[in-house]
């Protein structure tokens, strides 16, 4: 199997708008890994975290521009089965920077916009390291460690990587979100 998602974190704004803005609620369940369709956790360092199961984004980019306003947000998108990642930084309405790496484009595509933040260059260097020696392998079954390179910005900005724990969080720090039901027609009609 493998894993795929995709992840925002948000750092200074409340955690219930966000989920409200995005149709979603919390329910009474907690999971150890998430594994629902959508989950939440706060991490250390003040982010909060959604987590959106087989889904390349999990809010829009007009959403995004108004998550970021007066806030930092850094997205994620995790996919392993064709070895797919990308990172976006977000501040005040403002997409800033992106690192995506596309297998399918070239085994070693790194295609970067804007700026990248301090971190990168470190995971970028030593990722490229590690890949040219996975090359002179001659493997056919070989590691693909620039893929590693956008989820390892992330990771070092918002403290979470979709394959590791949260630090100190917990047994079951993902609290499942549900998405909102609109009330019926007939619900509305009669609760006035």
């Amino acid at each position: 199997m493998g894993y795929s998602l995709s992840r925002l974190a948000i750092k200074g704004k409340k955690p219930e708008p966000i989920r409200d803005a995005l149709g979603l609620e919390l329910t009474e369940e907690r999971e150890e890994i998430p594994e629902s369709a959508f989950c939440g956790a706060e991490l250390p360092g003040g982010w909060y975290l959604v987590i959106a199961d087989h889904t390349e984004q999990v809010a829009t980019n007009e959403q995004m521009k108004i998550f970021s306003e007066d806030a930092e947000l850094v997205t994620c998108y995790v996919e392993e089965h064709v070895m797919c990642s990308q990172v976006t930084g977000w501040k005040n309405t403002q997409q800033l920077w992106s690192i995506t790496h596309a297998s399918e484009k070239a085994s070693r595509h790194l295609e970067i916009q804007g700026t990248p933040p301090e971190c990168f260059v470190a995971h970028r260097d030593l990722l490229l390291q590690k890949q040219l020696e996975e090359d002179q392998k001659n493997d056919e079954f070989g590691v693909d460690y620039i893929f590693d390179i956008p989820i390892e910005t992330a990771h070092s900005i918002t403290g979470f990587r979709h394959d590791q724990d949260i630090p100190n969080a917990g047994e079951n720090p993902f609290e499942v979100l549900a998405v909102r039901k609109a009330p019926s027609i007939f619900r509305r009609l009669f609760s006035k």
